[in-house]
């Protein structure tokens, strides 16, 4: 028996590590009047450290323990396994940093090609509507541009990576896309309350509906695994930008098949149920709600009607979630402040020094694009 492997891949990890300590450095001595990545990079820096004193200290003494042991198979492959699963794990981590160095260099570049004012009111617009789902204080949001929207959170670290298509950076009406993000984010720092409430009423209606235990036990792990999430996230959104929300999914979605249930999303059609009938649940002002309501009758009009909701996925299970949800989700913000907005969007665009998160939304709404 051994240990080959286990040395060659502690030293190509290792050889990473030392890079990406060296790339996060110079990436934080380039631009040092930005906060933010100067942020990041002290946290990952620091992150990197530790494993690099782990690799260097304790994986070596494991390493060579596994000559004492050598004469007990049993025991030699049982920490034989136990390395290669620690060594997985920081690999993955690795993985992780690697993705977010490449997007932050993107970050970089997007203030060179674009606009470095478009990407600073963008992280304004981010940390002022977190500030409204009650995050941990030291959370620290990065923006950078991508291919879509996403979101990478690392919550040990603190730290939330979101991403937006590059092409959308100087479209400041979409940013109320990036609420969805926040979404996501929310329900990972929430989430096994979210769970809790939720599963056991999904489970419930799933039963009455469905009588093959496999199909159940899929249908279960489908709604634990995405599509709550989605949801969840949606309704966060709808209620930091409320009818803006809905209307720009419907443009980002540009789905054909409204009833059709995606393996990682719910169909478009429950994903507008569930922000209408949240709203209605939060007792939002009557005009939002029907600002909602007309802003979807009018796209969902036109399209065929191609198939039914399924029983795993339908307007009755999605409904029977909702109350639970209302009572952990935060008061959505664009509730407490529809009067306020509502008097800046009938001065739209003439208004000027208003909050950026009602100048983003009213945006939206108006379709009236102006410059920030």
């Amino acid at each position: 028996m051994s240990t080959t492997f286990l040395n060659k891949i502690k030293d190509d990890i290792y050889s990473d590590i030392i890079f990406l300590k060296k790339a996060y450095n110079t990436i934080c001595i380039d631009d040092l009047k930005d906060i933010k990545i100067s942020g990041l990079a002290n946290r990952f820096t620091v992150k990197l450290s530790m494993i690099e004193e782990y690799l260097n200290n304790e994986v070596p003494k494991l390493i060579k323990y596994l000559f004492y042991i050598e004469k007990n198979k049993q025991a030699y492959k049982e920490l034989y396994t136990r390395i290669l699963f620690k060594l997985r794990s920081i690999k993955q981590i690795i993985y992780i940093f690697h993705i977010i160095y490449g997007l932050v260099t993107l970050r970089e570049k997007a203030k060179k090609k674009v606009s470095r004012r478009y990407l600073s009111l963008a992280d304004e617009y981010i940390d002022l509507m977190s500030k409204e789902m009650g995050f941990p204080k030291n959370l620290l949001f990065i923006l950078t541009p991508g291919n879509s929207y996403a979101t990478i959170p690392i919550l040990e670290e603190k730290i939330s990576v979101i991403m937006l298509p590059f092409t959308n950076l100087t479209k400041p009406w979409k940013w109320v896309l990036l609420s969805h993000e926040l979404g996501h984010i929310y329900f990972r720092y929430s989430r096994k309350n979210i769970i809790m409430k939720t599963l056991p009423i999904i489970e419930e209606k799933l039963r009455e509906s469905i009588y093959e235990k496999e199909g159940i036990k899929n249908y279960i792990k489908l709604w634990s695994r995405y599509w709550l999430e989605e949801i969840v996230s949606d309704i966060i959104a709808t209620g930091l930008c409320g009818p803006a929300f809905l209307k720009m999914l419907i443009l980002e979605a540009i789905e054909h098949d409204p009833t059709h249930v995606h393996a990682s999303h719910p169909p478009l059609d429950i994903r507008a149920l569930a922000q209408i009938e949240y709203m209605c649940l939060v007792k939002a002002p009557n005009k939002l709600i029907q600002t909602m309501k007309n802003a979807w009758k009018k796209f969902r009009s036109g399209v065929k009607e191609a198939s039914s909701l399924p029983e795993y996925m339908n307007e009755e299970l999605v409904k029977r979630i909702l109350p639970p949800l209302a009572d952990i989700i935060p008061r959505p913000f664009i509730v407490s402040n529809w009067d306020k907005f509502e008097r800046i969007i009938y001065n739209f665009p003439k208004i000027k020094d208003e909050d950026i998160r009602f100048i983003i939304l009213a945006m939206a709404l108006s379709d009236i694009h102006k410059e920030l």
